[in-house]
């Protein structure tokens, strides 16, 4: 490498290159497209046609559409998630090591650092595109799809996976973890795709001298929904106007120059930053005045120091970072304005599209905490790995079970305030019809989902070493599951999808929820009340065996030896 002459942007690109294409993960990650991709168009084919037969031109134009779409959704949102996990702890991680303070020592510039991890970064995101580009074109000989099509779509998948690596980087400059990174982009990802449908639900409650002439409806931040624009030109709403090529082009301009804004204020302020934090060491503590949410928090009941010492440091001592209370206070804020114009609907005797969006803003709701949770399940442990205090924690004389389930509880404990708003909203639908029981499974199985994740956010801690890849993961099946589980369920099982579809927590919370509101029409409420029972059962069950699996295999993934040595456990019997 020292005696050849590598192109821009320079050594660091080459040596990330090269690290990159030697893992197992990239190609893991398009083999995973191709399943998705392959599951897709047979779930389309079975739908829509089932093998029986000719089809005649309409048939295979519509199946065209349906390939189109589900193709283009199934890598948009595989590109949205790769995108910022490959780049999270692009920077995070040498920080911690003490890496980049060796490269700021050497001949390379800020710019070739960065652009170096940026593009090294960008590589696979690209490939996953590339590699989608052949099976995308496979809608066009159906008829439905015009080429043009599959060229917008491309460039919307190139705009989000640029600037997604672009924002996860430079975010990575400031944060001192991967996972609060990912949380902050993540988050941000979450609000761009539904400020189109909250402004439209905010902005007619504004009064009149809030409302100026000039400011935009919500109609104007569509073009601006890479969702929207794959899917508008096979239909978009009325009154916005044709969506094609044009405006998907101008979207991918867009994108491009903001990823290359950001890389540049990333290069501006690498050097300071990292020298700055380096200098400070970690973190530095907050101060020792409690604020009144701590003085409250103080108040409720808590574990107690000798019951379990591990599960009471995760409780008093490992306090979140102002980045993830600046993520949260956002969800619960936000989750608190769109529960409360739901409730007022439900109750003022809205119809039933009221009630719809209301079960849907409960879907939500559960999906966005949910998948901000599954960021978070890993780290406790994972941090202290990678930092090396869990070393300091395995030579105490705490046991195994202690140590396991005090970083489980204290991850959990966050999963109950999430249920209670989709409560209340499943509450709110149930008094037009009088259902109890529905909204306790509601809130019951919101609870399950969040144990589920929980336990599989521990369990990859524990199996995988690199605190990267164990969130990555989680948060993938996670996601897997949250979409893959409504489309299998409708196509594949019939009259029992719409209750299998429920292992999905959007599903499951937000269509019970309009059944048990009396919505969903021809659906009975006691057979999604039993499903919702079967399902509480079943991820019940998974995050216990994950949470046993897990004790099973601590010492042995940890280098711990166990509690007791099978000599001793033969000369005590």
């Amino acid at each position: 490498m020292a005696r050849f002459r590598w192109p821009v942007p320079g050594p660091v690109f080459a040596c990330e290159w090269l690290a990159s294409s030697r893992r197992w993960q990239g190609y893991a990650l398009r083999s995973l497209l191709v399943l998705l991709l392959l599951f897709g168009l047979s779930a389309v084919w079975m739908e829509n046609h089932g093998g029986a037969g000719g089809a005649s031109a309409r048939e295979q134009a519509e199946i065209g559409r349906g390939f189109y779409a589900v193709m283009v959704l199934i890598l948009l949102g595989l590109v949205g998630l790769a995108a910022p996990a490959a780049t999270a702890g692009a920077i995070c991680l040498d920080k911690a090591r003490g890496n980049l303070d060796l490269l700021f020592a050497t001949d390379l510039t800020d710019a070739e650092i960065v652009l170096g991890k940026l593009s090294a970064q960008l590589v696979p995101v690209l490939g996953l595109i590339a590699c989608a580009a052949p099976v995308l074109a496979l809608a066009t000989p159906l008829g439905g799809v015009a080429p043009a099509l599959l060229i917008g779509a491309s460039l919307v998948c190139l705009a989000c996976g640029v600037f997604g690596c672009s924002l996860a980087l430079t975010l990575s400059v400031w944060g001192r973890k991967t996972h609060e990174v990912l949380l902050v982009t993540y988050a941000f990802g979450i609000s761009w795709l539904l400020s189109g449908p909250i402004w439209a639900v905010l902005a007619p409650m504004l009064p009149g001298w809030a409302r100026p002439a000039w400011l935009p409806g919500y109609l104007a931040l569509l073009p601006y929904n890479p969702v929207f624009l794959v899917l508008a030109p096979l239909g978009g709403p009325p009154g916005l106007g044709p969506i094609g090529l044009g405006e998907q082009a101008r979207f991918c301009m867009l994108g491009l120059l903001t990823s290359a804004m950001l890389a540049s204020a990333a290069t501006w302020r690498v050097r300071v930053v990292v020298i700055r934090q380096s200098s400070q060491g970690e973190a530095p503590g907050r101060s020792g005045r409690r604020g009144p949410l701590a003085r409250l928090a103080a108040l409720l009941p808590s574990p107690s120091l000798d019951g379990n010492p591990v599960l009471w440091r995760e409780w008093h001592r490992r306090r979140p970072s102002r980045w993830s209370v600046a993520v949260w206070g956002l969800y619960f804020a936000g989750s608190g304005v769109a529960t409360f114009w739901a409730i007022a609907g439900v109750l003022q005797g809205a119809g039933p599209g009221r009630r719809e969006m209301g079960a849907v803003i409960g879907g939500l709701q559960v999906s966005a905490g949910l998948l901000l949770l599954s960021i978070s399940s890993a780290t406790s442990l994972a941090e202290e790995r990678q930092r090396g205090s869990l070393d300091v924690l395995l030579s105490t004389p705490l046991a195994t079970r202690s140590i396991v389930l005090g970083k489980w509880w204290g991850t959990f404990r966050g999963v109950p305030p999430l249920a209670v708003l989709p409560l209340l909203i499943a509450a709110a639908l149930a008094t037009h019809t009088g259902s109890v029981l529905g909204p306790v499974l509601i809130g019951v199985l919101v609870v399950a989902y969040g144990a589920a994740i929980t336990s599989l956010g521990l369990a990859l801690a524990t199996w995988l070493p690199r605190m990267g890849r164990a969130i990555g993961l989680t948060v993938g099946i996670y996601l897997v599951v949250l979409i893959a589980a409504i489309p299998a369920g409708m196509n594949l099982f019939g009259k029992a999808g719409a209750g299998f579809a429920a292992a999905s927590p959007f599903w499951g919370v937000g269509f019970s929820g309009a059944v048990f509101g009396g919505t969903a029409t021809g659906r009975d409420s006691g057979d999604q009340a039993a499903w919702l029972a079967l399902w509480i059962v079943a991820y019940g069950l998974v995050s216990l065996g994950l949470l046993l699996a897990t004790l099973k295999t601590f010492n042995r993934s940890l280098g711990r030896i166990d509690d007791r040595s099978p000599r001793e456990v033969a000369d005590s019997e």
